[in-house]
């Protein structure tokens, strides 16, 4: 092996594994992008414990959908009012959850950023967790 050998050799490993580094980011980009997309499209339903109003939200608190029964319909505004503002929070709240769950499945339930949206969810929502196993 010859001076120039070496060199060239030496030049043609990095520029490989400048190459394996590229690919590599390459498929992390995508893997967040597609993970951002799922944490933005979580959403959940939830319903009064009777039964009689059903809520549908996005994780980012957005509200998308309410039901209320025939027997929903028949209580009074106060009653109404309270089962629906309980059945809001719980849906958004599982939503947020969800993709609490979502994020931990990418960057690992002890990450900064999970521990960072885990506490404003608690601050958001109070720390009364819907998920059993946080």
């Amino acid at each position: 092996m010859t001076l120039e050998n070496d060199t060239l050799a030496a030049v043609e490993s990095a520029r490989m594994r400048v190459i394996a580094q590229t690919e590599r980011a390459r498929t992390a980009a995508k893997d967040a992008a597609v993970m951002a997309d799922e944490v933005r499209a979580a959403a959940s339903t939830a319903r009064s414990p009777g039964g009689e109003v059903s809520v549908t939200a996005q994780a980012g608190g957005a509200v998308t959908r309410v039901d209320i029964t025939e027997r929903g319909r028949e209580w009074d505004a106060r009653t109404l009012s309270s089962v629906l503002t309980d059945t809001i929070r719980k849906a958004q709240r599982e939503a947020a959850e969800a993709a609490v769950r979502r994020l931990s499945s990418s960057v690992g339930a002890d990450s900064p950023l999970v521990s960072s949206v885990r506490a404003q969810i608690d601050a958001q929502f109070g720390t009364d967790s819907v998920i059993e196993n946080r």
